[in-house]
């Protein structure tokens, strides 16, 4: 079993700015600009907009993220999951939801890859460090995800970002978030809507 290190420094690591960027872009797409200057001066920000490149206070994504579901009356762990589909279902953000297409022709095949994610991951951003994921396989189509972090956000994104993929691949799924950053996922009916269509090539390649 694999144990997940985040390296930290004093101005936060990678997750904070990656999970910033995608909480500001989802609030953007969703809300609109005003409720987004809303939330950073609700959370007393210097700034508006979050770079993924950049470093920032650890745990600064939980904190605005309390503040976002303050602002726009949701739970917290309700934001962080929104935030998961966000990134597989933005037209904006196609990119991302080919990357994880790639892990295999069923939702079955894509869970097995998720192992895999980080270092697929570092090809294109070698100074990327994701969480490691470990997946275990309990029979019966039901799976146990374990990811470990230092950040509450990180399981609920990874909650959305199942759930949009199991939709992505028509596959009905229960997933539910565990304690001990465990994540349960039950595969109900492999085939149960037609999947969203997925070539290889990119459009008008």
């Amino acid at each position: 079993m694999r144990v997940s290190l985040f390296p930290e420094t004093a101005l936060g690591s990678d997750m904070d700015a990656l999970l910033l960027r995608s909480l500001q872009s989802y609030v953007i797409d969703t809300f609109g600009g005003a409720r987004w200057q809303k939330v950073c001066l609700g959370a007393d920000l210097g700034v508006m907009s979050f770079e993924p490149m950049l470093r920032y206070e650890p745990g600064t994504a939980d904190r605005i993220a309390e503040v976002a579901a303050d602002v726009l009356g949701r739970p917290f762990d309700a934001i962080w999951e929104d935030v998961g589909i966000h990134l597989v279902t933005n037209p904006e953000r196609e990119g991302i939801r080919r990357l994880l297409r790639f892990g295999g022709v069923t939702f079955a095949d894509f869970l097995y890859s998720l192992e895999e994610m980080p270092g697929r991951a570092r090809l294109a951003m070698p100074d990327l460090e994701l969480p490691e994921v470990t997946l275990i396989d309990l029979g019966e189509d039901r799976f146990e995800l374990r990811c470990q972090s230092h950040l509450r956000a990180t399981q609920r994104v990874l909650v959305g970002l199942l759930t949009a993929m199991a939709d992505d691949y028509g596959a009905l799924c229960l997933i539910e978030a565990q304690a001990d950053y465990r994540t349960s996922i039950s595969i109900l009916d492999r085939r149960h809507a037609a999947a969203r269509r997925f070539d290889l090539a990119l459009p008008g390649k």
